[in-house]
Order: C-alpha cells, then sequence, then structure tokens
C-alpha cells in the first residue's frame, strides 16, 4: 500500500503536461492563475478535468492493463461525445512511472467522482 503522505506530496507536486492544439502546456499547482485562464480561453472551457486510469486504487499496474483501461476510457468518452485532451501526469519527486490520462473539458466535479470510482482512482 502506498504512504498516504507520501502520495499527498507526489500529488502536490506532480507535473500535468496537456496536449492542446499540437502544444504541450505544463501545469502544477504552482501555476500562476493568469497562466490557467489562458489555457482555459484557448480550450474554450472553463475547467479541465484530469483523469488516469493508471494504477487503480494506487497499486501500480503493468503497461497492458494500463493501456487496456485507457484505451475504454478515451472510447467511452469519445461515444458520449465529451470534447477531451492527452494528458500525461509526473510527480519529479516520486518513483512512479508517467501517468498518461485526459484531461476532460466542463466535467462538473460531480460527474468526475463516479468516472474516477469505475476506474478504482483515488485522486
Amino acid at each position: 500500500m502506498v504512504n498516504k503522505s507520501s502520495l499527498n506530496t507526489a500529488y502536490e507536486e506532480a507535473l500535468y503536461r496537456l496536449d492542446i492544439m499540437g502544444r504541450r502546456y505544463t501545469l502544477s499547482t504552482l501555476s500562476k492563475q493568469a497562466f490557467v485562464e489562458r489555457i482555459l480561453d484557448m480550450t474554450r472551457c472553463h475547467s479541465l478535468t484530469i483523469i488516469t486510469v493508471d494504477h487503480p486504487g494506487s497499486q501500480r499496474c503493468d503497461r497492458a492493463t494500463f493501456s487496456r483501461r485507457h484505451d475504454q476510457l478515451t472510447q467511452q468518452l469519445h461515444h458520449l461525445g465529451i470534447r477531451f485532451f492527452h494528458t500525461s501526469a509526473l510527480a519529479p519527486q516520486c518513483d512512479w512511472p508517467v501517468e498518461h490520462g485526459v484531461a476532460i473539458a466542463d466535467l462538473p466535479l460531480a460527474s468526475a467522482y463516479p468516472l474516477n470510482q469505475r476506474f478504482h482512482q483515488n485522486a
């Protein structure tokens, strides 16, 4: 099991790379509000919710399992007509591998929790 203190530190120090319109942007909990607002303006949305299906239950999983689960997530989002951007998240001070995911445009928080739970995510 993952140490909760280490997990919280990893979330706070994580870098989130978003691929938007052919460019890569990096966000973190320390990103300046003006920078975040500029990204939201570019994507023409009010919020971006980052979800990854990597490491369900904060337990490491193999690449094949992750790839299958990531494909399920993106296919479900495409099927529902939900707009998203590809992301990768990394925690520089942690030994976890890069986690690939999606940044979903204008997903209400009330909808994000069930989606996270469906893919056994703790974040």
